[in-house]
């Protein structure tokens, strides 16, 4: 065969590839599909304030979902594509006044309008609302302002004022950590049943107050911040540790009476209770030998509040101007220096405490309980 001479089925074969051969590798085929730049032909409205927090609607063409806006170099926020001709914004502050140029970007490609918005600054002649004071009402009968505790449900209150918008035109944001109701310049507290660091601790309430006002045509805001510093407690674990370290040291007859004393307060109630108990310290001291080992001392919470109170007992004698009481089931061995007499004392210990200076301290302690002679079974009533 001639080198160059096909069969005649070869030849047919080829006249019908050779053209899908030319539309496939053809010097006009794309390479890759293609995306048109985006392009911005409008928006509306063509003026806002520098203070931010203006809706804009940006019309054009090829937006995408992936969008961003600046509008004066100054990023927008809460961009809404809605179709690939129209999106929202939300401008955000800018220092300067003065006309400014409106970015998209998507899909790696940019559009500007140059000059499309007008920024507008408030005149001045409106004034910021006003934070004067706050405080706090705790959950217990004449609980000072500024103070709570862990798990405790507070109101924090704010005194606000506004020259031209009323308290209920204003708009409040509270911030704390834990559960925050607020209801305008009132503030629902659930405080956390732990704070990071351990207590007491200074936990800080923080509040921000808006007010938006038209000038010009054009819708302004303003805002002032202030913050309450609260100091959070453990006040059950801080008062029952202290009730117990002092029962605990009173009946080791090794420690001094400033030892056993060391957590009681010096002014409560005129130190009438730490004087009382001292000299009951060092009565023990000099009639008994105290058998530590046998020992109890059993916490009986909850303690109890009710600030500047007039004390703990049941039985109606008083421990004045206290401001917690607590409990503790107590058993004693003891042996008379005098005579080698050994006796037990079985009972509950009233513990009232004070908070004084960010600290709970103890101030009045009472015991009501029974004495038994241990030879002979003979028991007494016993109170001191």
């Amino acid at each position: 065969m001639h080198p160059f001479r096909l069969r005649p089925a070869v030849r047919a074969a080829l006249v019908a590839v050779i053209p899908f051969l030319i539309v496939a590798c053809g010097s006009d085929s794309p390479s890759g599909p293609t995306s048109s730049a985006p392009k911005v032909t409008s928006v509306s409205p063509t003026s806002g304030s520098t203070t931010g927090g203006n809706s804009v609607s940006i019309s054009g063409t090829g937006f995408a979902s992936d969008a961003t806006v600046s509008i004066g170099g100054v990023p927008a926020t809460g961009v809404v594509v809605s179709g690939s001709t129209s999106m929202t914004a939300v401008t955000g502050l800018r220092t300067t006044a003065g006309t400014a140029e409106v970015t998209i970007t998507t899909g790696g490609k940019t559009s500007t309008l140059a000059n499309a918005f007008t920024f507008v600054a408030p005149s001045g002649a409106n004034r910021a609302p006003v934070i004067s004071v706050f405080r706090s009402i705790g959950s217990r009968n004449n609980q000072p302002s500024g103070f709570a505790d862990i798990d405790e449900t507070v109101q924090v209150l704010a005194t606000v004022t506004d020259s031209e918008t009323s308290n209920a035109a204003l708009t409040y944001e509270w911030t704390a950590p834990g559960t925050l109701t607020p209801s305008g310049p009132t503030l629902t507290w659930k405080i956390p049943s732990a704070i990071s660091g351990g207590t007491p601790a200074t936990v800080t309430v923080g509040l921000k107050v808006t007010e938006k006002f038209t000038e010009g045509g054009v819708t302004h805001t303003q805002s002032t911040s202030g913050s309450f510093p609260v100091r959070v407690h453990d006040s059950q674990n801080e008062i029952l540790s202290a009730g117990t370290d002092f029962l605990l040291l009173f009946s080791d007859s090794t420690k001094s009476t400033n030892e056993v004393l060391h957590n009681f307060s010096t002014t409560c109630d005129g130190g009438k209770g730490r004087t009382n108990e001292a000299n009951d310290t060092d009565q023990n001291r000099r009639l008994f030998l105290q058998n530590f080992a046998a020992a109890r001392v059993v916490r009986r919470p909850p303690a109890t509040f009710n600030f500047v109170h007039q004390g703990c007992f049941p039985s109606g004698r008083q421990q004045p101007n206290t401001d917690a009481c607590s409990a503790y089931t107590v058993h004693w061995e003891v042996t008379y220096k005098s005579d080698g007499k050994k006796e037990t004392a079985d009972g509950i210990d009233y513990v009232s405490a004070v908070l004084e200076n960010d600290r709970w301290l103890l101030c009045h302690s009472d015991f009501i309980g029974t004495a038994t002679t241990t030879l002979t079974g003979e028991t007494r009533s016993l109170t001191w």
